[in-house]
């Protein structure tokens, strides 16, 4: 059965109110019972296509290493703001659980491997939108080591959010337009 993956978007209330997505594996989307696929009988059996199968495997990979993008998320999503008075918890925060998970996860996604052709490509967007998230988490968190905030600094990682957010976005739109494609 395949499931289907929404996107969760999260945003970090700091300058500019950039955004950041969390997995697009993050959280199954829940669907209204008349949406939902009939259960098949257990004496029919469903023929996957290679390519489904590929798609599922990756789905499921994504499934086992999700959890620290989302570990990483919900601790940036729970920075409301960044001020000078705040700004060594923040730090702390950024230091100690955000970077950390999402390297962990940009590491694992980085291992995940697909065979596809078409799916070789999504995943490019994948790995591309990542790299400028956690790029744009440590340029954030750089801003912050000091005494006083380093805002260029910390405009130079906002904009490397956005940028990651506009990749992923590209890749939650071609990997769900790729699922429907193979069913």
């Amino acid at each position: 059965m395949m499931k289907k993956w929404g996107a969760l978007s999260l945003s970090l209330a700091l300058l500019g109110s950039t955004s950041i997505p969390a997995s697009a594996f993050a959280a199954q989307s829940v669907s209204a019972p008349a949406e939902q696929a009939p259960e098949q009988a257990p004496e029919q059996e469903v023929e996957l296509s290679p390519e489904l199968m590929e798609a599922l495997d990756y789905a499921d990979r994504m499934d086992a290493i999700v959890k620290y993008e989302d570990t990483a998320a919900d601790a940036f999503n729970s920075i409301q703001s960044v001020s000078e008075s705040n700004r060594k918890s923040v730090y702390k925060t950024l230091n100690s659980v955000v970077v950390p998970n999402y390297s962990k996860f940009y590491y694992q996604l980085k291992q995940i491997k697909p065979t596809g052709k078409e799916l070789v490509k999504i995943h490019s967007y994948y790995l591309q939108g990542a790299s400028l998230q956690l790029q744009g988490m440590e340029l954030i968190k750089k801003s912050l080591y000091g005494s006083k905030i380093n805002w260029t600094t910390y405009k130079a990682g906002q904009a490397k959010l956005k940028s990651g957010k506009a990749k992923l976005n590209v890749f939650i739109g071609s990997f769900e337009k790729y699922m429907d494609g193979l069913q």
